[in-house]
């Protein structure tokens, strides 16, 4: 009878119907590519995964490769789980984890606790990828565990503020982003979608 059950339950996942919506947008420097960012949003069900997967190749002194993997899950419009995984020349920069429990969110660095959150997260920065911040006014960092806040500053143009001042802009058209141009402190980019 367990066996039934189990059976029917997994018919029932795999029966539901999912949508995926694939974005892929150059990342440039100075007029010079340096890299994508491919990203996908897939719901099934009540459920919305969010992933992305950033790789940037630049020269300062010596080559620099840079690979930026997100992984972020939704339930019914509220974050359940946030995974950042950063390496630098092939080595861990930054391997964070957010996740849900019953007394709010856990905020891990390398699989130590750093910080909890005492709130409910409804928006975060791998959405600014795949959809326009409408009435969105703070959001969730999910490298850092911090909130930035977005600002509208034009028709479907919105500034993102993180709380060490750096600033970037987002410029969506019919709710699909085209263009970013981010700080991300040694260097400034920006990230134009591809056709």
């Amino acid at each position: 009878m367990r066996k039934i059950i189990l059976l029917f339950l997994l018919l029932i996942c795999y029966s539901l119907p999912s949508q995926t919506e694939d974005h892929r947008f150059n990342v440039i420097h100075k007029g010079k590519l340096l890299g994508t960012l491919d990203a996908t949003k897939t719901i099934i069900g009540n459920k919305i995964s969010y992933q992305s997967h950033t790789n940037i190749e630049y020269q300062l002194l010596v080559a620099i490769t840079i690979v930026y993997k997100y992984n972020v899950t939704y339930e019914k419009g509220i974050l359940k789980e946030a995974n950042a995984h950063i390496t630098v020349r092939g080595k861990d920069k930054t391997k964070v984890r957010t996740i849900w429990t019953d007394e709010g969110y856990k905020f891990y660095s390398e699989d130590e606790l750093e910080k909890e959150l005492k709130m409910t997260i409804k928006h975060s920065i791998i959405q600014l990828v795949l959809e326009e911040p409408t009435g969105v006014s703070k959001i969730y960092a999910e490298e850092h565990g911090d909130f930035h806040t977005i600002k509208k500053i034009g028709e479907h143009a919105y500034l993102k503020t993180a709380p060490n001042g750096r600033e970037s802009k987002y410029y969506y058209e019919n709710g699909v982003l085209q263009k970013s141009d981010v700080d991300a402190g040694i260097i400034k980019f920006s990230i134009v979608r591809r056709d």
